[in-house]
């Protein structure tokens, strides 16, 4: 939501401690965005967060200033992104096994701990609160 200026509110912070937790899980960030000629770091970016959490929901596009439109940024108006056309779906738990060589039920039990801290529309996020009573905390 910062990206594309689509104001945020408390549940970013729930999405920074899913980045943070899986950064030190892993030694890795979770999302390391490049700039290119081809097209700007915030996209590449947004490109990331697509690959791994899946389409960017409509309804968070039409918030961004910065997002769609004829002057929008990143998205054309069809929810596309511009510049990067190729994209690649790559689940968590499956990066978490594949790149990470964690254990399936380990990979399982820390992506359904952070997907719902990662969501795409803030106001259906997680809360720290309900996130407190996952059972990899346990």
């Amino acid at each position: 939501e910062t990206i594309i200026n689509a104001g945020y509110d408390t549940s970013a912070d729930l999405w920074s401690l899913a980045c943070m937790i899986f950064e030190l899980t892993t030694g890795d960030y979770l999302f390391d965005p490049k700039a290119s000629e081809e097209y700007p770091r915030d996209e590449d970016h947004l490109a990331l967060f697509v690959e791994l959490l899946g389409p960017m929901p409509a309804k968070l596009i039409s918030k961004g200033r910065r997002s769609s439109g004829r002057s929008g940024t990143y998205f054309n108006r069809r929810g596309e992104l511009r510049h990067i056309k190729s994209l690649r779906y790559w689940g968590l738990a499956d990066v978490l096994q594949q790149k990470y060589h964690m254990h399936t039920l380990e990979a399982r039990n820390l992506a359904s701990f952070l997907m719902p801290m990662l969501c795409l529309l803030p106001e259906e996020r997680v809360t720290a609160k309900a996130s407190l009573e996952h059972p990899w905390l346990r």
